[in-house]
């Protein structure tokens, strides 16, 4: 996996999280380590959540963790799997907001429309006036 598809399965699955009603400023550094290496941030103010592909040194909590185990765990609502380095009031916090991301359920695939037969014209008949 990509830095590039790294940050796109998160941040979708991040925008996803119910912050509206955090009242604080959280600043969290997201360091990916091995395959698809790279840094990014995610910032939870006035009740929304911004991520951005950039490194962000003035973070509150940092996080350092393998791509694959990232994904994993915001796809399954598990904060546990994660280091979290940094003030532990947000830590808590955060965590509470990473479990509202709605759990990625695999879409099953629409069962096709059954054609309907194809119903015989019906045959108009026409009475001839007896004369």
């Amino acid at each position: 996996m990509t830095y590039e598809e790294v940050f796109a399965k998160a941040s979708e699955r991040l925008m996803k999280a119910k912050v509206k009603d955090v009242d604080q400023h959280i600043a969290v550094q997201f360091n990916i380590e091995g395959e698809g290496e790279g840094a990014f941030y995610a910032e939870i103010s006035e009740g929304k959540m911004n991520v951005q592909p950039y490194d962000y040194r003035d973070n509150d909590i940092s996080v350092n963790v393998n791509a694959d185990v990232l994904v994993k765990a915001l796809e399954s609502k598990t904060a546990d799997t994660l280091g979290f380095y940094g003030d532990e009031s947000k830590i808590a916090v955060l965590k509470t907001v990473l479990v509202s991301i709605p759990k990625k359920t695999a879409r099953k695939a629409a069962a096709p429309k059954a054609e309907k037969a194809a119903k015989p014209a019906a045959k108009k008949t026409t009475k001839k006036a007896a004369k």
